[in-house]
């Protein structure tokens, strides 16, 4: 019977494997000790001549070795801290930027039941309820915008919001929108 090579060098290389793995985990494994025994199992005593050993993680350090040492030093770890009764500003600020930016690009060429987009154009400024759960609570549109096809828009940019929750009442913010009117903008490429 004659053997290939690859075949041989597949069944090299699986035993060099299982060795390696063998070998990796100091070869035969330790064996548990026995419950009855009662010596392994007892808390070392404490007379106060030996320290402790902990597992996991140190004891913390004294708070004077905390502190930077020298003057106009500052620790890393003084961050302002967050309140909890009030929205994430720069979080909810992200996501109103977004739907923004979503409606600058796509709002001002929003279509009525003609098919023509007939706007109105220009800036606008609304107003976004924002729930204390992380959520949109509703938005309010100006007169001019309302009930046209941007302002329709408008409203399914910035339904379905979501943010950090807060502890606190929910709030009302303002955004100001750029809507462009297509025919004014050359057409991307």
């Amino acid at each position: 019977m004659r053997v290939s090579t690859p075949f041989l060098a597949g069944i090299t290389l699986a035993t060099f494997a299982a060795l390696a793995s063998i070998c990796a985990c100091g070869g035969k494994p330790k064996q548990a000790d026995d419950p009855s025994n009662e010596a392994t199992h007892r808390p070392p005593t404490d007379d106060g001549t030996q320290s402790t050993k902990w597992e996991g993680a140190s004891a913390p350090p004294p708070a004077s070795e905390t502190k930077p040492k020298g003057p106009g030093v500052t620790s890393v770890n003084e961050g302002a801290t967050r309140r909890s009764d009030v929205y994430d500003k720069e979080a909810t600020e992200i996501v109103v930027k977004r739907s923004a930016r979503q409606v600058k690009e796509n709002c001002g060429a929003a279509k009525d039941d003609t098919g023509k987009a007939t706007g109105p154009w220009g800036k606008v400024t609304i107003q976004i309820q924002l729930g204390h759960n992380g959520h949109s609570k509703g938005l309010t549109i100006p007169a001019p915008y309302q009930g046209k096809a941007v302002g329709n828009c408008i409203e399914k940019a910035f339904t379905n919001l979501t943010f950090p929750p807060w502890g606190g009442a929910d709030t009302e913010i303002s955004c100001d929108l750029e809507l462009l009117n297509p025919a004014a903008t050359p057409e991307k490429k």
